[in-house]
Formats: C-alpha cells, structure tokens, sequence
C-alpha cells in the first residue's frame, strides 16, 4: 500500500487562464468597444465594501477555476441553492458584475456585446456580454449565507448589516451583467504586495522548485501572533509518510471589516515569522489573494479550498470560527462542513466526498492556548489544565497592541509587532478604519500601464 500524496489536478479538471500578455493583442481586442469605469462597493455610509476588479483578477489568473466569469441568472440561482456551478462543480459564492441602473442606460449594452472595463483611468480587462439580468441585492444577500430557519445545522443568526459579506451582496447594483472577463492590460502588483503574488501556475512552478510535493494551506486575515505560528507548525505534521514539505500562507488581500488589521502589516507580519527563523523559510511561504472578505465560515472555508487547491496544496488546516465573524454560524460551522457535511447547503456528505468536489484534504484542529501548568503553548486536544489556560484572543491582543502595549513574546514575536507598529506610524492607526478602506480604494493594490485604445 502506498502512502504517497500527489499534488492535486486543479478544481474543475484545468487552471482557467484569461490574461492577455500581448499588448498589442489587449488593444485590438478592446478596439470599439463602449467603456466602463470599474467603480467599488459602497456601504450605505459611502465607505467601500469590494472593488470587483479583485474578482476579476481571481479569475482571469485561475484562483476560482473553473468560473470565467461573471455568472448567468441560472448559474446564480444553483449557487445559492446546491451550491454548484451549471457544470457540476461545487462553489459557495455568486460572482456577480453589477451595473447600476444609470450606467446601463448609458452604455446600451445589450447580449452579444463587449464592454471595456477601466480600472485607475486606464483599460484593464473586457467583459463579452451573454446575459442581462435584474436581481434584488437583498433576497441574494440572504440566500448567500443562510438563515437559521433553513440551515439549522450550522446559521445561528439571521444576517444583517452588521456583517460583513451580508453588506458587500445587499449593496450591490441591481443590474447584471453576465459573460466571461479577459485582462487585457496586465497590473502590477504595487509594493509591498508583489512580492507576494503567486497565481496559481506561478504558484505551483514554485512548489516544484522547492521540492515541495505536499504543502498545507493556511488562511489568514490576521498578523500573526504565536498561537497562529503553533497551528501551523503542529497542522504540517500531517502529510503521507512524513509530515508536509512546505506550508503555504495564503493572506487574504482587499476590503476588511473595520478593527481587523492593514493588509500591509498581515503579509509582512507572516514574513517576519519566517524572516525571524520560528518557521525555516525553507518551509514557510507568504502568498496573497485579492478577495473582498465574506466572513462566510463554512461557505468561505470552501472557497478556501477551492483557491488553494488551484495554487497547488494538498492540505489546508482550519480551525475555530474559520474565516468568520460575530456568532452568525456555529463556531464549528466549518469542520462540521469538511468533516460531516452540511445538508442544507447541498452536501449530505463531506465536500471532498461528493460529486465535483475538491481533492484536498482538510487537516481540522481543535485551539492551542498558553498552559502555565505544562509550561509551554499546548493543543487543546492534549492539555488537561483547561482551568489553568491562557487563550489567544485575537480582540485581547489588538487591544494591547492599540494601547501601545508590548505583548509578551509567548503571545506575540517581537518581530511581528515591529511590523504592526511600523505599518501603525503609516496610516496613523494599527487596525482597519474608514480613512484607512477609503485612501487604499484611491490606490488598490495595482498600477497598469498607460493604453491607448
């Protein structure tokens, strides 16, 4: 019997790649064409919420293979529904371009037709038009995470506009336009954040010059203090026959709620735990995706899998209260998704066992905290001295660190806290804020060249 793991083939059978490198090639395509200025998200404040061109980065360079695009009215309603796309494939989110009513009246677009979408004043991508269809953001919005009526299982609340991904779905345009996106102007990625960008196939011709066959995902919207270091070395303990080769951090780059921290400081915060030599970079390497957060526990663990699968791992670890906030869903909404499945999202069975599934395989860990008792960090599952225990608080530590107050180093590594003060003195404050989501909407994370078209 063989214990070896091989890299999994991407979600869908093929990487999708839709990025024209040919300028000369970007410009005849979108010769003609009626323009459109890409526009963010706002909330009913003003403040942004999501920049769909992140969307249609994620897929053009192949992070949500097999989407191509923005999806059709029947495509719209089997994600909310099972949860699938119209070929099968599972995929837990709408990917929607929104136009607004005026906007639409303006360009007269109709099927059949190919809009040039602008980005920063200059063209960034086209979309060929297939569908046109109408949607009321909030009936999408609901049916997107769920209510507690028709996923008992794992929705403890009903949604509202306290949450995140509730509010980028009920914000949206009614207005769809529905077809597949080509990048024909390609971005660069602006500092600090191109030195992290690893596309799926770059992604993966990296893990080969590594040596890496097996690699774990690890999904992070956080700097990250020492319980997070702890669930990633103790997580890459599994593998086939040894423990994984290569641990991949995948930060998640776009719009946050407010109080979570910058982008800049979580990339470069995850780079010092390498830098620093508590995880050998030999075996630790930082990546991004540009992603406005949904906070969708057990539907965004999927998409997790789904892009980390396409970058290449072959494990991805989750935790408690994956990718979630407030208590809209059960803490353990997630490892109850990949270790039970959740039949009231369509999945009777875990989603690597169903039809169209994924192929990656879940590592699900329990909490790590600080024992005073053992004297060292502990795994919930083996420590006794639960009475006795420090737990990592994420809400606990950020207000030390808003206090200007230093951390101990058990709880958070000097060098990652130097990054969080360094990124403080930029913008003026250590967390998210709506200054903060509105200078770094004026900026994105991507310059283009100049076009004439």
């Amino acid at each position: 019997m063989s214990f070896r793991i091989e890299r999994p083939e991407p979600h869908g059978g093929r990487l999708i790649e839709r990025v024209v490198t040919d300028p000369a090639r970007g410009k005849k395509m979108a010769k003609g064409c009626p323009a459109l200025d890409i526009k963010p998200t706002l909330d009913e404040n003003g403040v942004p919420v999501r920049n769909v061109y992140r969307e249609i980065m994620s897929v053009c360079y192949g992070f949500f293979s097999p989407v191509e695009g923005s999806m059709k009215e029947a495509e719209l309603a089997r994600v909310l529904k099972e949860r699938r796309l119209l070929n099968d494939w599972i995929f837990p989110y709408p990917i929607l371009f929104d136009v607004s009513e005026e906007d639409h009246k303006k360009l007269g677009v109709t099927p059949g037709d190919r809009v040039l979408l602008r980005l920063k004043g200059e063209p960034f991508a086209i979309l060929d038009v297939e569908e046109i269809y109408r949607i009321d953001p909030l009936e999408v919005a609901t049916k997107t995470f769920g209510t507690p009526e028709d996923n008992p299982e794992v929705v403890k609340e009903a949604f509202n506009k306290k949450h995140p991904g509730w509010v980028i779905y009920k914000s949206m345009h009614p207005v769809i336009y529905a077809g597949k996106f080509t990048i024909i102007n390609e971005p660069k990625l602006r500092p600090p954040f191109d030195r992290f960008w690893f596309p799926p196939r770059k992604c993966r011709e990296e893990f080969d010059r590594r040596g890496w066959r097996t690699v774990i995902a690890h999904q992070t919207r956080n700097v990250p203090h020492v319980g997070h270091e702890f669930l990633m070395k103790n997580a890459a303990y599994t593998g086939d026959s040894e423990p994984c080769h290569g641990i991949l951090v995948n930060a998640i780059i776009g719009v946050k709620r407010k109080g979570d921290y910058p982008d800049e400081a979580i990339v470069e915060g995850h780079e010092a735990v390498n830098l620093g030599g508590y995880i050998k970079p030999e075996r630790h390497m930082v990546s991004i995706l540009l992603w406005d957060m949904r906070y969708g526990n057990p539907l965004e663990s999927m998409l997790h899998g789904i892009v980390r699968q396409n970058m290449g791992c072959t494990h991805h670890m989750f935790g408690r209260d994956h990718a979630a906030v407030g208590e809209y869903y059960d803490m353990w909404a997630t490892q109850i998704l990949w270790g039970k499945g959740i039949p009231s999202f369509g999945f009777p069975k875990p989603i690597t066992e169903v039809p169209y599934g994924l192929k990656i395989r879940p590592q699900n860990m329990l909490e790590f905290w600080y024992c005073p008792k053992c004297g060292e960090i502990a795994y919930s599952g083996n420590c006794n001295h639960s009475k006795e225990k420090q737990k990592f608080s994420g809400s606990f530590i950020r207000g030390m660190v808003s206090e200007g107050v230093f951390p101990p180093p058990v709880i958070f590594r000097p060098e990652v806290y130097k990054v969080a003060v360094k990124w403080w003195k930029v913008f003026g404050y250590p967390f998210v804020t709506p200054k903060y989501l509105i200078a770094r909407e004026k900026e994105l994370e991507v310059d283009l060249p100049h076009m004439d078209v």
